[in-house]
C-alpha cells in the first residue's frame, strides 16, 4: 500500500516532471522555477525570482548527490521513482535540505501570495497556485479548506510552514500537510 507521504511525493515530482517523460533534469527544475516565477508574476532577476531558482538548483543538486544511478549515458536524468526514494529514504527528514530548498520556497511563496501583507493568504491567493501547476479550482479550494487548520477563511505564516513540512513528512492522510500537493487522501 502507499503512504499518503509517498503520493504527496509523487505528486510534487510529477508537477517537477516538466518534460513528462518519467525522469527529472535540472532542465525540468529549472523550467519548474520558470513557471512558478511566472504564475507568481516575479519579475526575472528579482529576489523573490532568485529565491525560488537558487532553492530549486539546490534541489536538484541535493537528488543529485544522493542518487544512486544516473539514468543516462550523460549523467543528466534520474528515474522519478528513484527521486521519489531518495526523497523519502535520505531527504524529507534532512533539515539541512530543508533550509536549502522547501525552506526558502516556501516562504517566497507564501511572501508573494500575501499580497495584501497581512501575513495570510486568502483562497483566491492560493488558488493562482495551483492552477499555475495544472491542478483544478476544486482540488485547490479542497485543499484550502484542510490546510486552514483554525476555519477562519486564510492561511497564516504558522499553518503554511506547518502544512508544507507535513506534505513531506507526514504519512496521516487526515493530515492537513497530505492535501498540499492536491493528492485526495484514499
Amino acid at each position: 500500500m502507499t503512504s499518503q507521504k509517498q503520493r504527496n511525493i509523487e505528486a510534487m515530482l510529477e508537477i517537477f516532471d516538466v518534460g513528462g517523460d518519467g525522469y527529472l533534469t535540472a532542465a525540468d527544475f529549472a523550467a519548474h522555477a520558470e513557471s512558478t516565477c511566472g504564475a507568481l508574476r516575479l519579475p526575472a532577476g528579482s529576489p523573490h525570482w532568485t529565491t525560488i531558482h537558487t532553492a530549486l538548483d539546490a534541489w536538484w543538486d541535493h537528488l543529485v548527490r544522493h542518487g544512486v544511478t544516473l539514468a543516462h549515458a550523460d549523467g543528466t536524468a534520474i528515474p522519478t521513482g528513484e527521486c521519489v526514494e531518495i526523497m523519502q529514504d535520505r531527504l524529507v527528514d534532512d533539515d539541512a535540505f530543508f533550509a536549502a530548498t522547501v525552506g526558502p520556497i516556501a516562504d517566497t511563496v507564501f511572501r508573494v501570495l500575501d499580497a495584501d501583507g497581512d501575513d495570510a493568504i486568502s483562497t483566491e491567493e492560493y488558488v493562482a497556485v495551483y492552477l499555475a501547476s495544472g491542478l483544478t479550482r476544486e482540488v485547490a479550494v479542497d485543499a484550502f479548506t484542510r490546510i486552514d487548520t483554525d476555519d477562519d477563511g486564510r492561511i497564516d505564516r504558522g499553518e503554511f510552514v506547518a502544512v508544507v513540512r507535513e506534505a513531506f513528512t507526514s504519512a496521516d492522510p487526515d493530515s492537513p500537510g497530505a492535501w498540499f500537493f492536491g493528492v485526495r487522501p484514499d
